[in-house]
C-alpha cells in the first residue's frame, strides 16, 4: 500500500499519453523511440527506446524524468501481462525468498527456480510481495520450454506473480482473490524500500528512497527462448 504522499504516482503509468513516436533503421537494427507524458500532479516524462536486432532480441531503455516538486517514487519500471502458461520462473540474482533494497541482507546471489504462483507470499492480507533484487537474468517458460529471457544491463529487479499490485491491494483476504488467468511480470529499475522498522508504519530510510528530483534510467534485453 502506498504512503499517501506517493498517491500521485499510483495511476501515472496507466494514464500516460504519447507525445511522440519515431521509428529509425540503423545497421540492420530497428530503433523505436517513444516519449510519454505521465499524469502526475506536475507532469512527468518517460522516454522509451527499443532497439530490435536481426535475431529478434530487443534492448529496452527507460528514462523517467519526474515533474517538479513531486513526492518520492514507489517504483520505476515496466509491467506486462503474460499468458498463464509461462508459469516456470528461473532467475540468477538474490533469493530464494522475496527481497527488497532494504530487506536483502538475508538473501544470497544464486540460481533459483520455481513456479510463479509460489512467489505469492501467504500474508494475512494480500499485499506487495515477491520482489527479487540484483537479478542478472530471468526466464519465464511454459511446459514445453518456450518463453522469454530478460537480461539486466547490468542488473534489474524482477517480480512475477499471478496478480497485479492493484488486484492484491483491492482484496482483504487471500481466499477472495479471483482465479488468475495471467502472469504479471514487472521488470524494474528499482522499488523503494519496505520501511516499517518499528512495525508501526515508519517511513523508508532516505538511502532506500527513490527521489523525484533526479532522472532515473535503466536498460535490459529481452528475447524469445526455447530450452
Amino acid at each position: 500500500m502506498l504512503f499517501r504522499s506517493c498517491i500521485t504516482w499510483k495511476n501515472a503509468g496507466e494514464k500516460k499519453k504519447i507525445k511522440s513516436f519515431k521509428i529509425e533503421e540503423d545497421n540492420n537494427k530497428i530503433i523505436i523511440k517513444v516519449e510519454f507524458i505521465l499524469s502526475t500532479e506536475t507532469p512527468s516524462k518517460c522516454n522509451m527506446t527499443y532497439i530490435i536486432n536481426g535475431s529478434g532480441e530487443i534492448e529496452i531503455t527507460q528514462e523517467l524524468i519526474p515533474g517538479v516538486n513531486l513526492p518520492e517514487i514507489p517504483e520505476v519500471g515496466m509491467m506486462v501481462n503474460l499468458m498463464k502458461e509461462f508459469e516456470n520462473i528461473t532467475w540468477y540474482g538474490k533469493g530464494p525468498h522475496e527481497n527488497y533494497c532494504d530487506r536483502s541482507v538475508g538473501a544470497r546471489v544464486g540460481l533459483f527456480n520455481g513456479k510463479v504462483n509460489e512467489q505469492l507470499e501467504n500474508y494475512l492480507r494480500p499485499q506487495e510481495c515477491g520482489n527479487k533484487t540484483d537479478v542478472r537474468w530471468v526466464t519465464l517458460t511454459n511446459r514445453g520450454g518456450i518463453g522469454i529471457k530478460i537480461s539486466g544491463l547490468p542488473l534489474v529487479e524482477i517480480n512475477a506473480l499471478p496478480y497485479t499490485p492493484k488486484e492484491l491491494e483491492n482484496s482483504d483476504h487471500m481466499y477472495k482473490l479471483p482465479v488468475s488467468d495471467k502472469v504479471v511480470l514487472r521488470v524494474n529499475y528499482k522499488q523503494m524500500g519496505v520501511g516499517g522498522d518499528d512495525s508501526w508504519g515508519a517511513k523508508t530510510h532516505p538511502e532506500f528512497t527513490i527521489n523525484s528530483n533526479e532522472i532515473h534510467s535503466y536498460s535490459y534485453k529481452l528475447k524469445g527462448i526455447e530450452i
